[in-house]
């Protein structure tokens, strides 16, 4: 995913997302298939918030250096 894709990420939205697809899993109705295209997805949502949480820390790391380091 393109970075600037990834600041656009709503993560309310999608933390969301993935808790719905965790509960569909933790029913056990769906069929293989079904899993399969969930699974999936939920990686994706995952992978784009670990993008933006490391665009977030560095940014956080930018401006800590340049107002010095608050302790």
């Amino acid at each position: 995913m393109p970075k600037k894709e990834t600041k656009q990420i709503d993560v309310a939205k999608s933390f969301e997302e993935l808790e719905a697809l965790t509960g569909w899993f933790e029913k056990g109705d769906g069929d293989l298939d079904q899993g399969l295209q969930k699974f999936e997805r939920a990686m994706e949502i995952a992978d784009a918030l670990r993008k933006r949480l490391d665009l977030a820390e560095n940014k956080v790391k930018e401006i800590k250096e340049r107002f010095g380091e608050w302790e």
